[in-house]
């Protein structure tokens, strides 16, 4: 296979988690087969949550964690439209809060953050 086929693969038959970079759809379903339990989808804003939907309706097999894209007011539609996970760290440890050492502020951000995500309910693997 693949250089990052044989990663993952490597990575599987050491029970170390593996989460690999895919934009397309094929890309996907490549690392899924290789053997990653989450296939990252960087960046999430090329498609929106729209593409996230279409895709894991027509390939439900695949724990999509769409990442570069989700902030704190959409995460909870990725979720809601097929995502299995989100990834988010700049719009949840704002650059300028941790600068400024306001942990307040990132606490408020990771509030709505919950609030977002908690409206999409359990993830149910299809």
């Amino acid at each position: 296979g693949d250089w990052s086929s044989d990663v993952i693969q490597w990575c599987a038959e050491r029970n170390i988690v593996c989460v690999p970079g895919c934009q397309t759809p094929t890309e996907l379903v490549t690392a899924y087969r290789a053997g990653a339990p989450l296939q990252k989808l960087f960046p999430g804003v090329a498609g929106g949550p729209g593409w996230v939907k279409a895709v894991s309706s027509a390939l439900p097999f695949l724990s999509i964690n769409p990442t570069s894209g989700v902030d704190l007011d959409n995460a909870g539609e990725f979720l809601k439209m097929g995502a299995a996970s989100v990834g988010l760290v700049a719009p949840l440890f704002d650059p300028v809060a941790v600068a400024n050492e306001d942990w307040e502020q990132i606490s408020k951000n990771a509030e709505k953050c919950m609030a977002n995500v908690k409206t999409a309910g359990p993830y149910i693997r299809k």
